[in-house]
């Protein structure tokens, strides 16, 4: 069964750019399929900064992983886009499960793979530098959502440094040959070398 199907009968709800669709401590209600765009799961620090922490881009759920455990979110779930989502309620959700294993386990594979991905994260920031997490972010951001404009902030964040060391260390880039920068937008010259940073 493919993801999409699970959400034929959910009601779509589109939200704007800067929207938070769920915020960090609310009770899990839904599960949330994403249809068009892209979210960032956002976690506010106690110093009030803000950290993304993981990326959905369309064909991917969120918000099951605080739904299926019963516990309140751990991160706010925000638009980076302009996107449309199918929402299923978690009462919806267990009536579908009833008796469907093909759904059961499409939903614990994706729980398997996202688990694979934040262990894969965790390895690249305490094993790599600051160079490589970033070469890395550019390569997986783009890789994602080729046509978002991703601020600086944003990689700084999900590679777990600061603004000014992500504008060093581009600029270093540029000047190797292995970006070109046009306002926001990065592109990419040559992947491989890029890849073998740090």
């Amino acid at each position: 069964m493919e993801l999409r199907e699970i959400f034929s009968e959910a009601r779509r709800v589109q939200y704007k750019r800067h929207d938070v669709i769920y915020k960090m401590g609310d009770e899990p209600e839904n599960i949330y399929f994403l249809d068009k765009g892209l979210v960032g799961l956002v976690v506010w620090s106690e110093s009030g900064k803000d950290h993304l922490v993981r990326l959905f881009k369309a064909g991917q759920i969120f918000g099951h992983r605080s739904l299926f455990a019963q516990e309140r979110y751990h991160a706010s779930a925000t638009a980076l886009d302009d996107v449309e989502v199918l929402v299923m309620s978690k009462a919806q959700l267990r009536e579908r499960m009833k008796g469907n294993c093909d759904l059961a386990e499409n939903l614990l594979q994706n729980l398997a793979k996202e688990l694979r991905v934040a262990e894969a994260k965790q390895v690249v920031l305490t094993e790599k530098d600051v160079s490589a997490r970033i070469a890395e972010a550019i390569i997986y951001f783009k890789e994602l959502h080729p046509t978002h404009s991703w601020t600086r902030q944003e990689i700084a964040d999900f590679c777990g440094t600061t603004v000014a060391t992500v504008i060093r260390t581009l600029a270093k880039f540029v000047d190797d040959g292995l970006i070109e920068q046009q306002g926001r937008d990065i592109i990419i010259l040559d992947r491989e070398s890029l890849l073998s940073q740090g």
